[in-house]
């Protein structure tokens, strides 16, 4: 990581001519985001990590083992920054990076939940030492571990615990809180963790889907100050007049970025930014890290230095390191991207702090592997699951021959309570895939009691087998969805047995198992072997009938606090609206 104060005396030194630059990069366009302009033959001296000289002629600052970069005409810009994402989830972050790092970001503010919902406090702390001094920075949000499951509570970072953690140069704030959990619940441990980060100078990022008006403000006045969950020129404008920071979201979960087109032109957006909201492995190989959401926001009318400026400065801004990074400037940090032409997004050559890190689509530094914790390789302590504990009783129906239901919506995500016929047979009451009423099942894996509930879902479609994942949303557990006992016993006990991971059965028999043994997240399998094996994942929930675009995210959002309106937790369905936890 970088040290938080720059201004050494080599540096300016370098500035007024009396020592070389480490490396030059000359006459380019400078991307100035500071007074929005487009200047040519613009040269830069780079001192160490930092940017010493930004002018017409460089030449002074070259000496004898200065490195010199020709840009000839090329665009020298800001190196990107994804102020919202999700990496703690499916890879290694060296092996992330070998993707990442050429697309141009050098800064990546990252939510990492996952981590802590397997293993607590403990698991924020490993994660930090998977980040530390790589080439490129990261910077790391608490999560507030907001969730529908109660069994996660023994999990949670205290109030205190967020203290110590907001003392780490890492770590720049508090995650997304979802706004109900905020200000709408009786329990204050949310606004507690909220003043906390904010009586320490540290900020708070929001997630507000779904609120308007005075559940809005209130939001923000709890000290909620940026969404990520606008999905309408309407709610960038409702967010930006509270005084959020809106950031526009274009990954793998929802691609919103075209909302922003009826304001062009119409308003500032010095308070906008793009972020991924997190990638997936397959998304990951395809496209690259970020530099693709810069290129469609050129590609669908923004000018292409707003389209930098927000993806670099109006981020830097909301974090207050904009004294740090986000511009090309003497006293910042040398993070600067060769791009061919004004309109072109993806960079010819990457330099974090002063080291050529990526040049034509190629990593060019070592990303050594940092070993996780033991104990983040024993996050699965449930015990084995029989068939028969999947048993619904009829008697635990009390709508008659009836059963209350998930319906998951056309998205794959949102899903509403239903109720459906089920059929019975010697007490028991029975999924009906001809009919698409499936069983879905949580197991808690927090207490090691392994305490679980069985419901039904319809909208996957499914036909034959079940499939089971660790890799459950806002919760400590085990998530299935399947035809029938045998099936969704066997998916789950490979889940158990690899310790976290992704699982297909059918006929009592293992079809495919994905491993995500460290924290029951995170995968060993290198990037291309684990988005072979989710394609071949969803490959084979199509044959078996699914519908699903995305079987295997729908499958793990199914427990997320954050989507509504019903989810399945350990203690039965939890209804957002109703605020209660029901069962069949």
């Amino acid at each position: 990581m970088f040290p938080f104060n720059p201004h050494n005396r080599r540096l300016l030194e370098t500035a007024l001519g009396n020592e070389p630059a480490d490396l030059v990069v000359k006459d380019g366009i400078l991307v100035e985001v500071y007074t929005g302009r487009m200047i040519p033959h613009r040269s830069v001296a780079v001192s160490g990590k930092w940017i010493a000289y930004v002018g017409p002629d460089a030449d002074y600052a070259i000496g004898e083992k200065t490195r010199v970069i020709e840009a000839n005409g090329r665009v020298i810009a800001p190196g990107f920054i994804d102020p919202h994402t999700h990496l703690a989830n499916y890879w290694d972050i060296s092996d992330f990076l070998q993707y990442a790092i050429p697309g141009g970001t050098t800064t990546y503010i990252t939510e990492l939940e996952s981590y802590c919902f397997a293993l607590g406090v403990e698991g924020f702390r490993a994660f930090l030492d998977q980040v530390r001094n790589r080439p490129v920075k990261f910077f790391c949000l608490i999560p507030p571990m907001v969730t529908t499951s109660p069994a996660a509570a023994p999990l949670f970072i205290t109030k205190e615990e967020v203290g110590t953690l907001l003392n780490d140069e890492l770590v720049i704030g508090l995650g997304e809180a979802y706004w109900q959990n905020a200000i709408l619940t009786s329990d204050n441990r949310i606004l507690e963790l909220i003043q906390e980060t904010v009586k320490r100078g540290k900020s708070v990022q929001g997630h507000a889907a779904g609120a308007t008006d005075r559940k809005l403000a209130a939001y923000a006045a709890a000290g909620a100050i940026s969404c990520h969950e606008a999905i309408s020129p309407e709610d960038i404008l409702a967010r930006l007049e509270m005084g959020y920071g809106v950031m526009l979201r274009e990954g793998h979960i929802r691609r919103d970025l075209e909302i922003i087109l009826p304001l062009k032109g119409k308003i500032d957006l010095r308070r906008c930014a793009f972020s991924t909201d997190g990638t997936e492995p397959d998304l990951l190989l395809s496209r690259g890290y970020f530099s693709d959401v810069v290129q469609k926001a050129v590609d669908i009318g923004l000018e292409p230095l707003e389209a930098i400026r927000m993806a670099t400065l109006n981020p830097a801004e909301h974090f207050g390191l904009d004294h740090l990074i986000g511009g090309i400037s003497p006293g910042r940090c040398a993070d600067i991207l060769l791009l061919p032409e004004p309109a072109t997004m993806t960079p010819d050559l990457v330099i974090s702090e002063g080291q050529v890190v990526a040049e034509k689509g190629k990593t060019l530094v070592p990303l050594p592997m940092v070993p996780h914790p033991d104990q983040l390789r024993k996050t699965v302590r449930v015990p084995y699951i029989e068939p028969e504990q999947l048993a619904v009783p009829l008697s635990s129906c009390s709508m008659k021959e009836k059963v209350r239901t998930m319906d998951i919506q056309a998205n794959g995500l949102v899903a509403r309570e239903g109720t459906a016929r089920a059929p019975s047979t010697n007490g028991k009451v029975l999924p009906d895939p001809a009919n698409d009423l499936l069983k879905t099942v949580f197991i808690e894996r927090a207490s090691g009691t392994g305490k679980h509930f069985v419901g039904f879902a319809r909208g996957w479609g499914l036909k034959r087998g079940a499939v089971a994942s660790s890799l459950a949303w806002d919760a400590s557990g085990i998530v299935a969805v399947g035809v029938d006992d045998l099936d969704l016993a066997t998916a789950i006990n490979r889940v158990i047995e690899l310790q976290g991971g992704a699982v297909l059965a059918l006929d009592g028999v293992i079809k495919i198992d994905i491993p995500f043994p460290i924290a029951g997240y995170i995968s060993d399998l290198r990037i291309e072997d684990l988005a072979s094996a989710l394609a071949d994942l969803q490959h084979a929930l199509e044959d078996l009938g699914s519908n699903l675009q995305r079987a295997h995210l729908t499958l793990v959002t199914m427990t997320s606090a954050a989507i509504p309106f019903i989810r399945i937790t350990e203690e039965g369905y939890f209804r957002f609206r109703e605020n209660d936890y029901v069962g069949i």
